[in-house]
């Protein structure tokens, strides 16, 4: 019997101790759990204020681009029933503005094309004077003659004949069948 109380004394101590373990091991996981839902608590809120912050930004741009829509519509001459002539006048103004702007720069543009085509230009003439001097060098005519039928062709070695370019003649255009025409006006002339 004294083994049996020594067992039951022994086992309860036991049980104690373990139901002890149990409910330090049970408040251990309790404080963390607390840990746990406090860090998300201050996650979620930090989450919150962030996606509060978006929607804030979201909503501040989709009233600026909405500004700038209208802003574009009454440049083009869109929706301006409800302009004073204070705004009409200040529109007029700033189209105008635009306008001496865009003016600048297109001139700009067409003057630096008109300097790059002045510099090709001088280019061309520059290689075109160069193959006129090649061609000069080796003494090659620039069109090959074409053979007259009434002179005998002219030797290559002696000068060309002088050209006679104040030589009258007279030419006449007829259109129709040969013949017909001719003879009318020759009469009537």
């Amino acid at each position: 019997m004294v083994k049996l109380c020594a067992l039951r004394l022994l086992l309860s101590s036991l049980f104690s101790d373990l139901q002890f373990a149990y409910y330090i091991c049970s408040l251990q996981k309790t404080i963390d759990r607390y840990k746990a839902y406090t860090r998300e608590n201050v996650n979620y809120k930090a989450v919150q204020q962030d996606i509060q912050q978006v929607k804030a930004d979201a909503l501040s741009l989709a009233n600026r681009l909405e500004a700038l829509e209208k802003s574009k519509r009454k440049f083009l001459g869109e929706n301006l029933e409800d302009c004073s002539v204070e705004e009409l006048h200040s529109l007029e103004v700033k189209l105008e503005k635009s306008l001496h702007v865009i003016r600048g720069k297109k001139t700009q543009l067409l003057e630096q094309q008109i300097a790059k085509l002045k510099e090709k230009e001088r280019t061309l003439l520059k290689d075109n004077k160069e193959l006129r001097e090649k061609q000069r060098n080796l003494q090659l005519p620039l069109v090959s003659p074409v053979p007259n039928r009434c002179l005998p062709p002219w030797p290559r070695n002696l000068p060309a004949p002088p050209c006679d370019d104040s030589m009258d003649v007279e030419t006449e255009l007829y259109i129709g069948l040969p013949g017909r025409e001719r003879s009318s006006n020759r009469d009537s002339g």
